[in-house]
């Protein structure tokens, strides 16, 4: 059994035909999706994606990508989420949030205040964060640790240093990992997936964006969850099925499922 802890299900991509997408990943193994929203616009296709009767189990997390500022209401969006975690029982995370110190322009004081509003309501609600940290690892683990969130959550897509993904798995994070893995250029990545306790991972595709190696050029899938798990397991010398096994439990256990 494999849980892709990150894909956008909700995305263009998968618009058409999702069910055929669906049948696809449950052939290969997967058995739940987080379908996570990222901007307020998004969230009613997150959450009707997730209602739809499929076998391969949907989980919703809802939140305000750093990415996509000149979208966000961000007072208006931020009252719309707290309206949805108090009036439904069905969001198991709230992301993806994060930083972004890549984009164009990143306007950095607005992404923490983004940031914190979010860790905030984590805190209050009780629920874990999906966390994309893109060269923002240092910063964001300073905040999170000022929020001490119970229940930590998913470092999405991570990319950092041993010490770095130490230091989260320290505040109750998963390290995600995806496609990355897969290329043979990612050593630092590789070592520290070798390297951490296997009931620190999260498999993720992020489809359909962040392509494995073989792939680059089309359009991610769900199903590719189970290439990045015989990755790892080949890394760690580990068999496939003890690496989906356990990955599938550390986030069952994190979203309390």
């Amino acid at each position: 059994m494999l849980f892709d802890s990150h894909c956008h299900l909700d995305f263009p991509e998968f618009a058409v035909g999702i069910n055929t997408h669906l049948n696809q990943a449950e052939a290969n193994g997967v058995s739940d999706i987080l379908v996570p929203g990222v901007t307020a616009k998004d969230w009613p296709k997150v959450i009707d994606t997730c209602h739809l009767n499929h076998p391969v189990q949907r989980h919703i997390a809802l939140g305000l990508h750093p990415c996509f500022l000149p979208e966000h209401d961000i007072d208006r969006d931020l009252l719309t989420l707290e309206a949805h975690l108090k009036q439904r029982d069905d969001i198991v995370a709230i992301g993806e949030c994060g930083l972004d110190l890549f984009i164009d322009n990143p306007q950095l004081e607005v992404q923490q205040q983004l940031l914190d509003a979010q860790l905030e309501l984590a805190a209050n609600y009780d629920l874990p964060v999906v966390m994309h940290l893109r060269r923002s690892v240092d910063l964001i683990t300073q905040r999170i640790k000022r929020h001490r969130l119970r229940r930590g959550g998913i470092a999405h897509a991570f990319s950092g240093s041993q010490q770095q993904a130490d230091q989260l798995v320290a505040q109750g994070f998963l390290i995600g990992v995806g496609g990355s893995v897969t290329y043979e250029r990612a050593q630092r990545l590789r070592r520290v997936v070798c390297s951490l306790p296997v009931t620190s991972l999260a498999l993720e595709t992020d489809a359909p964006d962040m392509p494995l190696s073989g792939y680059q050029g089309i359009p991610n899938h769900p199903l590719r969850v189970a290439e990045v798990a015989k990755t790892v397991a080949k890394l760690r010398g580990e068999s496939t099925e003890s690496i989906a096994q356990q990955t599938h439990h550390n986030v069952t256990a994190l979203l309390e499922l």
